[in-house]
């Protein structure tokens, strides 16, 4: 497995390319990482190439869809665990808390994933989720 620390990797198949960005997430620094760098992961990649970023966060999504990444996917949130409390993460998640979203035209796709916050072991009306994205290229 290859970690994707602020770096891109990129995917030749047949007569295309893919490239898959990765950003540390923003309380990287507090244990003495470099924090988030979208430009930096994308250094050196192909500028024709589409481009999916993993962001644990849903954040920066504004500046990474402006930055020409064309799918963000995202995570943190579990969904909000409780329903009702959904509302909550989602204010504090720069309103993405789970699902599909269609942002200045990149799709962020936020994953309600399958563990539990630390600390608060319950889930109440909110389904846990294993994803598969299925990526097509365009028509």
């Amino acid at each position: 497995m290859r970690v994707l620390v602020n770096r891109h990797a990129t995917i030749d198949r047949d007569r295309g390319s893919l490239t898959i960005a990765g950003v540390t997430d923003r309380v990287a620094p507090r244990f003495g990482m470099e924090g988030p760098s979208t430009p930096r992961a994308l250094e050196g990649a192909a500028p024709d190439a589409p481009v999916v970023l993993l962001s644990h966060q849903p954040i920066g999504v504004s500046v990474n869809a402006e930055a020409g990444i064309d799918v963000q996917l995202s995570g943190h949130t579990h969904g909000g665990m409780i329903r009702g409390v959904d509302q909550v993460v989602k204010r504090v998640n720069g309103g993405y808390v789970s699902g599909s979203y269609r942002v200045k035209g990149m799709q962020l796709y936020v994953s309600n994933g399958t563990g539990l916050w630390n600390g608060f072991p319950i889930r109440l009306g909110v389904p846990a989720e294993i994803t598969e994205l299925i990526l097509r290229p365009a028509p």
